[in-house]
């Protein structure tokens, strides 16, 4: 059995740079793993990419420290991330304060889309 790449989805960004409660609000309330709906809160004063996806797997309902021992003391927890979210029927995904994340952890977040969007 093969499977196919499809083009993820286009992104929708909502800048709100004042924290306006209403929308943190909103997001938070729309946070629905089972119906496909996260809202992930970074964790403040963490610029990790790897504390991002520990953030992620809170989100998912999902342990975020993996039991074992990883080279280096690196937790996979990327790769848990992506499989979660390609196991569960995650349709959208909502970052709040994303305008204050790291260059790198945008680009591990598109990473994270592109990688998920498989059919």
């Amino acid at each position: 059995m093969t499977t196919t790449r499809r083009t993820p989805p286009p992104v929708t960004v909502v800048i709100d740079r004042n924290d306006d409660a209403l929308h943190t609000h909103t997001a938070l309330a729309a946070h629905d793993p089972a119906a496909g709906r996260i809202t992930l809160h970074p964790g403040p004063g963490t610029t990790s990419d790897t504390a991002l996806a520990h953030d992620l797997l809170a989100a998912l309902g999902k342990p975020p420290l993996l039991p074992g021992r990883f080279p280096a003391g690196r937790q996979p927890a990327w790769e848990a991330a992506i499989a979660w979210i390609a196991a569960l029927p995650i349709t959208r995904l909502t970052v709040l304060r994303a305008h204050r994340l790291t260059s790198r952890r945008a680009e591990r977040l598109l990473h994270l889309r592109a990688f998920t969007a498989s059919a």
